[in-house]
């Protein structure tokens, strides 16, 4: 058990050496999703099988298949859709506008890609057919 948490502290420990310089740590799970933490104050701990981030976002460790740092936050793909305040922006990157969810903006919206910035500062990406 020791060796576990040796290897851990130590894998961790390389991490906190090779961020400088990026801005977000990016998760990546077996079921395709990823999320993006930004670097900037983030401390993370491991609860009941866990990985749980200082923002609150939590991964179980047995669905963690990657992780690595970016320059650029990650583009969740996940059915799992914002609940709160969405900007929506082209792919080239045009805010095309604010909506209270993602059910009014997709009933406003052209057909198209979008890309979604949540109000708790998750990516998304979806597409309006």
């Amino acid at each position: 058990m020791r060796r576990i948490f040796l290897g851990i502290f130590l894998f961790f420990s390389a991490l906190v050496s090779k961020a400088d310089g990026y801005h977000f740590l990016v998760l990546e799970c077996n079921d395709g999703s990823s999320y993006s933490l930004p670097v900037s104050g983030l401390s993370l701990t491991f609860s009941n099988g866990n990985l749980v981030s200082s923002d609150g976002t939590t991964v179980p460790l047995e669905q963690l298949s990657k992780m690595y740092f970016s320059d650029t936050e990650a583009i969740i793909e996940s059915k799992a859709e914002p609940r709160t305040d969405i900007a929506v922006y082209t792919i080239s990157g045009v805010l095309v506008g604010t909506f209270a969810d993602m059910t009014k903006a997709t009933s406003t919206l052209p057909k198209g890609n979008y890309i979604i910035k949540a109000q708790d500062g998750r990516t998304f990406k979806t597409t309006v057919k």
